[in-house]
């Protein structure tokens, strides 16, 4: 069980702060590594990232190394390399890339060496624009589900999804951070098999709250919360303080659909379809994350269908964000089928629509200035006890 909550301020420090805070300086190299410091990144409780060269091939990668006040502390060094262990037997499009793992020459900490990402966190993301289109919001959706269901096949939960561990690059891919409170499912083995309970307070399942075994059912749990978070702007439980109450909340406290509070229209199929992932008992959510992928499709269609669309939304006052669309939604739609096609149109103008998202990310139509990988400050670690 956590021993407090950490309320996170989400504020990331300048510049000027990390530089004067950094352990590795600017210019020299990670001791006993190729690695050239180009600028920190971020710093959490536990470690900080840096962007680095490789002294010989030029390439830019994130660093991230134990802070030195943390070299000693239990577990905390087997986490990094747990980190990097899973990182390198789970490898997917929607999984930050591991390159390197080893300890620094001076002091023996560890280290790992990412792929460098362009972009920002969804935490960052969602403070710049206020909310993100329900079509924007289920793209994303798409992309984290089939990365946490790789995690999933191969034995592990991430135990710790959330806006901050979620990053979207540039290119309008969307990567899962940080998997340093990752575990194999309950009953399995492998790295990071140390049967500690692990999660930030703020978005942990309620079978992690209780100490029971936990599955991949848990990360759908603490995705809906992010999804929630991304339409409406805020999560169902923001406004709750306190670690015994955030402990109630998710045990025994039924959330309010996301369009109670979304400046936006929310369709009640997605309504339903978050909360379904938030249900208290892992039997009552989805089965596993390509279960709940399946039905992003039936979510998509209507939104380029302007009569299913009026009929299955509950409208609120504004829409903070523009929704991308197809450069011609009528030809998105092909003939009725004589022989009953709807299901094959529906089925159709849903992967035309699923494409056009994309395409529209990648565009960068929904991003600002990028910021590299790293820059989350909240290191999952920090914001957790046991």
């Amino acid at each position: 069980m956590p021993g407090e909550d950490t309320v996170e301020s989400h504020r990331a420090p300048s510049t000027e702060a990390l530089e004067r805070s950094a352990a590795l300086r600017r210019g020299e190299r990670a001791p006993g590594t190729p690695w050239i410091v180009v600028r920190p990144l971020g710093k959490g409780g536990v470690g900080e990232v840096f962007e680095v060269e490789h002294v010989l091939l030029g390439r830019r990668a994130a660093l991230k190394v134990l802070l030195p006040a943390n070299a000693e502390r239990h577990g905390l060094a087997e986490r990094i390399a747990d980190e990097g262990r899973i990182l390198a037997r789970v490898r997917h499009d929607n999984l930050v890339e591991v390159l390197d793992l080893g300890l620094l020459s001076d002091d023996g900490r560890p280290y790992l060496v990412l792929e460098l990402l362009e972009g920002r966190d969804l935490r960052a993301e969602l403070g710049r624009i206020g909310v993100l289109s329900v079509p924007t919001t289920l793209a994303i959706a798409s992309q984290i589900l089939r990365g946490l269901g790789a995690l999933h096949r191969a034995g592990f939960v991430h135990r710790d999804i959330k806006l901050e561990n979620l990053f979207l690059c540039d290119d309008g891919s969307a990567k899962i951070l940080d998997l340093g409170a990752a575990e194999p499912a309950a009953g399995g083995e492998g790295p990071g098999a140390r049967g500690a309970s692990l999660g930030t307070p703020r978005t942990m399942a309620p079978e992690q709250f209780a100490g029971k075994p936990v599955d991949g059912r848990a990360d759908l749990y603490a995705l809906g919360l992010v999804l929630y978070a991304l339409v409406a702007g805020r999560g169902p439980f923001d406004d709750i303080k306190g670690i015994d109450a955030l402990r109630f909340a998710h045990l025994d406290r039924t959330p309010a659909p996301p369009s109670r509070f979304a400046p936006q229209p929310i369709p009640a199929a997605l309504d339903a379809w978050i909360l379904r992932a938030l249900e208290k008992d892992p039997d009552d959510r989805f089965a596993s994350a390509e279960a709940m992928a399946a039905e992003i499709p039936a979510l998509v269609a209507p939104l380029y269908d302007p009569a299913a669309r009026a009929a299955d939304v509950t409208t609120p006052s504004v829409v903070h964000v523009d929704v991308s669309r197809p450069a011609s939604p009528s030809a998105a739609a092909p003939p009725r089928d004589p022989r009953g096609g709807e299901a094959t149109r529906c089925m159709v103008v849903s992967a035309l629509a699923i494409a056009s998202l994309a395409a529209g990310l990648a565009a960068g139509r929904l991003l600002g200035a990028p910021s590299s990988f790293g820059g989350v400050v909240n290191d999952p670690i920090a914001s957790r006890s046991v």
